[in-house]
C-alpha cells in the first residue's frame, strides 16, 4: 500500500493505522513539502527510518493507493493510478459528488468528470457490497459521516423530510494548515463558521439521505435519490479532535422513544463500528482514538421533536479509520482489522 499526502493530519493517522495492519506492506509515502526528509520530520510519534518518497515512486510500488491530498489534486492523479492498474481510495472531496455539483460547491473545475460514475461512495454502513468490488472509492469526511449515520434510519424508513444539523469539530478537522487555528485564536473560544447554507458538505449529506429515502437499504451509490433539505451549522471547538453532531429531524409519523430505539437498534444491529446508546448520550471523549460512532436518538415528548446525537473521532472514523475500513472490504480482510473499537480515556 502507498500513501500520497502523508504530512497532513489525516495522512499521519492513516500511516499509524496502516503500520499496525497485519495484512499491509506499506511500500511508500509521499509529501511534496517533506520529500527526501525522514518520516520523523513530520511525525515524531511514528517509528520508520524511510524518507518521504516522490509521488511517482509511491505510485509505481503500490497495489492500492490512498490519496490524502487537498481538494482538486486527486482528480488529476486518480486516472493515472487507475490506468496503472492500481486501486484508489480518495480521502478528498473530488469524487463524492456529481461533477456539476462539485464545481458549484467547491469552485474547482472537475478534471475527471467521467470517473465519477465509477467511484463508489465509501461509507461501509450503507455501501459495503459495492465497496468490495470498487476500483475507486470516495472516502467521506467527518461531518458527513456523523450526520448521515445519525439520520440514516429515519431516511431509510421513508420518514425523514428534512433536518437542522449543528456540528462541533475539534481543530484538527480544519487540517494542518487550516486558517484561524492558531492557539491564541482557538483557545477558550467557540465560533461558528461557513454558516447560512454555505458549507460544502451540505450537498453530500443531502445526497446520502436522499438515496436512502428513495432506495431504502441496501443503497446504491449511483441509484435513485429523493429530495431531503438539510440546514447545517458547523462550529470550531477548542479541542484537538472529535466531532459531535446534534440533528433535529423533521419527520412524518409517530416516533416515540420505544419506536426510535427499535428502529435504530435494528438498523445498526450488525454494524461493527456503530453503537446505539440507550441511556447515556454520545460524547467526543468516548470515541477518541477509535473507529466507532456513538448514536443516541431521542424523542422529546414536550415538543414532539426527534433529536439524534452522534459522536466520532474526526481523524479515525471521520477519515483515516474509515479509509482502512474501506481497504479491508476491498482486499477481503476482516472488516475490523487494525481498527480500534475502544476509545481512549481520559
Amino acid at each position: 500500500m502507498g500513501l500520497l499526502g502523508a504530512s497532513g493530519y489525516g495522512g499521519g493517522e492513516l500511516l499509524r493505522l496502516l503500520k499496525a495492519h497485519p495484512g499491509v506492506e506499506l511500500v511508500g509515502f509521499s509529501s511534496r513539502k517533506h520529500q527526501g526528509k525522514p518520516l520523523a520530520a513530520a511525525w515524531p510519534q511514528l517509528w520508520d527510518e524511510r524518507p518521504f518518497a516522490s509521488q511517482e515512486e509511491v505510485l509505481e510500488r503500490s497495489e492500492v493507493v490512498f490519496l490524502a491530498l487537498p481538494n482538486g489534486l486527486a482528480m488529476e492523479i486518480a486516472p493515472r493510478a487507475l490506468a496503472m492498474g492500481k486501486r484508489v481510495i480518495d480521502l478528498s472531496g473530488d469524487f463524492r459528488l456529481p461533477p456539476g455539483v462539485y464545481e458549484a460547491w467547491y469552485g474547482i473545475p472537475h478534471q475527471s468528470p467521467t470517473l465519477y460514475r465509477e467511484a463508489i461512495y465509501g461509507l461501509p454502513e450503507l455501501h459495503r457490497e459495492e465497496i468490495r468490488e470498487a476500483r475507486l472509492v470516495a472516502n467521506p469526511g467527518c461531518y458527513v459521516t456523523a450526520a448521515t449515520l445519525a439520520l440514516a434510519p429515519l431516511a431509510a424508513a421513508g420518514a425523514l423530510k428534512g433536518a437542522f444539523v449543528v456540528g462541533l469539530s475539534g481543530v484538527s478537522g480544519a487540517g494542518r494548515e487550516g486558517e484561524g487555528t492558531f492557539y491564541a485564536e482557538v483557545n477558550e473560544n467557540l465560533k461558528p463558521y461557513r454558516v447560512g447554507g454555505t458549507h460544502r458538505h451540505i450537498p453530500e449529506m443531502e445526497r446520502n439521505l436522499g438515496r436512502l429515502l428513495a432506495q431504502g437499504r441496501p443503497v446504491r451509490t449511483h441509484g435513485e435519490a429523493g429530495e431531503v433539505r438539510l440546514a447545517f451549522t458547523p462550529h470550531l471547538v477548542p479541542m484537538t479532535r472529535g466531532i459531535l453532531v446534534t440533528a433535529e429531524a423533521e419527520v412524518e409519523g409517530d416516533w416515540r422513544q420505544e419506536v426510535l430505539d427499535e428502529l435504530y437498534g435494528d438498523f445498526y444491529a450488525r454494524e461493527p463500528f456503530v453503537r446505539v446508546l440507550r441511556e447515556a448520550l454520545p460524547e467526543t471523549k468516548g470515541t477518541y482514538g477509535s473507529n466507532r460512532v456513538d448514536l443516541k436518538p431521542l424523542y422529546e415528548a414536550r415538543t414532539g421533536r426527534v433529536l439524534v446525537f452522534a459522536a466520532l473521532d474526526n481523524l479515525v472514523k471521520g477519515m483515516a479509520g474509515q479509509a482502512v475500513q474501506n481497504l479491508n472490504l476491498m482486499m477481503g480482510f476482516p472488516e475490523e482489522t487494525a481498527l480500534p473499537k475502544e476509545g481512549l480515556w481520559p
